[in-house]
C-alpha cells in the first residue's frame, strides 16, 4: 500500500493557529501595556507634573502677590495719601525697598488723588484716561475688584514678559486711594515652564476664570477656546478646582489636569499627550507581530521538514521489506511503471527475473525460522552484491526475490544471472550463531549450507501490464523447478 502524504492544507491550518496564537499574545500584550501607561500618566505622572508646577508658579508669583498685599496693607503710606500729602521722595525710597526685597522688576503706586504715577526713581508721569497707556488704571479702578495679575511684555524688551500685579490701596474707610503693585520678570517662570513641557511632553496653560490664556509654556495666545481638543471641554475645565479628563481623539490619547489657584485666581491646565510613549508601544507591537510572523514561518518550516521527514520514513517503511532492507512488493507497481516509461522512452529492454531459493522449508524445518530469515538475508546480500547500482531489487514473499533489470536484453541478463546462481552454489552461506570449523575435505562443515536458486526470466513486451509479465516469469520460475532447480529459465 502507499502512504499518502499530508495535505498541505493541514500544515496552513496549523500555521495561521499559530500565527494567530502569537498575534493574539502581541495584541493583549499592547493593550495592557497601553492601559498600564494610561494610568501611570493619569494616577502619578499628571498629579506629580501638576504639583510640581504649581510649586514653581507659588515660588515665582504667589510670594510677590503677598509682598504686593503689604503694601496695599501700608497704613502709613494710606493715612499719608487719604490726607493730601505729598511725599514723592518718601513713597520713591519706599518703592526701592519693596523692589530690592522682592527682586521685581519695578514697584510703582498712583495715586488716585494727584494722579501721579510713582516709581522708584520718582513720579514718572500724570496717568490720565485719554492715555492708552493707562487704561489698565482706570478699567482696574472701575473693576471694583481688589486683585488682578495682568501679565504683558515689556514694551522696552519685547523678549520680556512681564507680570504686573495689581492691588487697590484703600483707606480705613474702605474708600479708594489708588493702586500699588510689583512688575515681575516672567522670563524664569516661562524657561520653568518650558523646561517642563519639553520633559513630559505636554502643553502647561495658565489660565483666567473666563478662560483667557495668561501665560503658556508654548507663548500660545487667547483662549480655551482657540485651542483644538480642549475647546469642547471647556466647562468642565473652568468649572470645577481641580479636574481631570481622558481625551481620546484620532487615535492619540491625551490627558488634561486642572488645578485652581486661589490666590490669583487663575487655574493651572496641564495637557499631557501619550503619543511619545504610545508610539513606542505601536512600534514595539509592530516589532511583535514581525516577530510573530517571522516565528510562526519558522515553526512551519520546522514542521513541514519535521513532517516531510517522518513521511519520507514512512514512505520507507511502507516500500521497504523489514527483514532484508530491500524493496517489498508495495513499492514494485509505481517503481515498474517508472522502468516502463523509461525503457520505452530510450527504446531499451526491461529484463524482470524472479528468484527462489531451492527447498527452503528444508531450512526453516530443520534449522528453524530465525536462521531461515538468516539465509534469506545473506542471500539478498549476495545477489545485490552482482547488480548494478541502476538495478532493483524486490524482496517478493517468502524466499522469493524480483529482479528489475533496466536496459537488459535475454543474453545480458542471462549472463548476470547465471553469476549469481554460481556464486551461490559454489560458495555456501554462513548459519547464524555457529562455530567456524577448519575445513575438511572428507566431511562437510556444520557452520555453513549450500544453497541453490532457481530463477525464471522475461523481458517485457510492448503494451504488456506487470500482471502478464509477471505470469510469465512466475511460468518459467515453475519451469526451472520442474527441470531440477539450480537453474535458469527464460519465458
Amino acid at each position: 500500500m502507499q502512504v499518502r502524504r499530508p495535505r498541505n492544507h493541514v500544515l496552513a491550518i496549523f500555521g495561521a493557529l499559530m500565527l494567530a496564537g502569537l498575534v493574539g499574545i502581541a495584541l493583549i500584550s499592547y493593550l495592557r501595556a497601553r492601559d498600564l501607561l494610561h494610568r501611570q500618566i493619569s494616577g502619578t505622572t499628571l498629579p506629580l507634573t501638576s504639583d510640581t508646577i504649581y510649586a514653581g508658579v507659588e515660588n515665582d508669583l504667589l510670594q510677590p502677590v503677598l509682598a504686593s498685599g503689604l503694601m496695599a496693607r501700608n497704613t502709613l503710606l494710606a493715612d499719608k495719601l487719604a490726607r493730601g500729602q505729598s511725599d514723592p521722595e518718601g513713597i520713591a525710597a519706599y518703592l526701592r525697598g519693596v523692589q530690592e526685597h522682592t527682586g521685581a522688576v519695578t514697584a510703582f503706586l498712583v495715586s488716585d488723588r494727584s494722579r501721579s504715577y510713582h516709581h522708584p526713581s520718582g513720579v514718572l508721569k500724570q496717568v490720565s484716561p485719554t492715555d492708552p497707556q493707562d487704561r489698565w488704571y482706570y478699567r482696574f479702578r472701575d473693576s471694583g475688584r481688589n486683585f488682578e495679575i495682568n501679565i504683558d511684555r515689556d514694551t522696552a524688551d519685547l523678549q520680556r514678559t512681564t507680570a504686573f500685579i495689581n492691588l487697590r490701596l484703600l483707606d480705613a474707610e474702605g474708600g479708594f486711594l489708588g493702586v500699588v503693585g510689583l512688575g515681575l520678570d516672567m522670563r524664569s517662570l516661562m524657561a520653568q515652564l518650558q523646561r517642563y513641557q519639553e520633559r513630559y511632553g505636554g502643553r502647561i496653560l495658565l489660565l483666567d476664570q473666563q478662560g483667557r490664556i495668561k501665560l503658556a509654556a508654548d507663548r500660545t495666545t487667547g483662549s480655551l477656546e482657540d485651542i483644538k481638543g480642549l475647546a469642547p471641554h471647556r466647562k468642565q475645565i473652568l468649572s470645577a478646582p481641580s479636574h481631570t479628563l481622558h481625551l481620546e481623539r484620532m487615535g492619540s490619547d491625551s490627558f488634561v489636569s486642572s488645578r485652581r489657584i486661589p490666590e490669583l485666581d487663575w487655574l493651572l491646565v496641564v495637557q499631557q499627550t501619550s503619543s511619545l510613549a504610545q508610539r513606542r508601544l505601536e512600534n514595539l507591537l509592530a516589532q511583535n507581530l514581525i516577530a510573530a510572523v517571522l516565528v510562526s514561518l519558522v515553526l512551519l518550516a520546522l514542521a513541514q521538514l519535521t513532517v516531510g521527514r517522518q513521511q519520507r520514513e514512512l514512505e520507507r517503511l511502507a516500500c521497504t521489506d523489514s527483514l532484508t532492507g530491500l524493496l517489498n512488493r508495495s513499492a514494485f507497481e509505481p517503481l515498474f511503471l517508472r522502468q516502463v516509461a523509461e525503457a520505452r522512452n530510450r527504446r531499451e529492454p526491461l529484463a524482470v527475473a524472479l528468484i527462489d531459493i531451492d527447498r527452503f522449508k528444508q531450512v526453516n524445518d530443520h534449522f528453524g525460522h530465525p536462521q531461515g530469515d538468516h539465509v534469506i538475508c545473506q542471500v539478498g546480500r549476495r545477489v545485490v552484491h552482482h547488480i548494478r547500482a541502476v538495478d532493483l531489487l524486490f524482496r517478493w514473499g517468502g524466499e522469493e526475490f524480483l529482479l528489475l533489470l533496466p536496459g537488459c536484453a535475454i543474453p545480458r541478463a542471462k549472463e548476470l544471472l547465471e553469476r549469481i546462481r554460481r556464486d551461490l552454489h559454489d560458495q555456501p552461506v554462513s548459519l547464524l550463531n555457529q562455530k567456524t570449523v577448519p575445513p575438511s575435505p572428507d566431511q562437510p562443515r556444520p557452520d555453513l549450507l549450500p544453497v541453490t536458486i532457481s530463477i525464471g526470466l522475461s523481458v517485457h513486451r510492448a503494451e504488456e501490464s506487470s500482471a502478464e509479465l509477471l505470469q510469465r516469469v512466475d511460468e518459467a520460475l515453475y519451469c526451472a523447478k520442474r527441470g531440477g532447480r539450480n537453474r535458469l529459465c527464460t519465458a
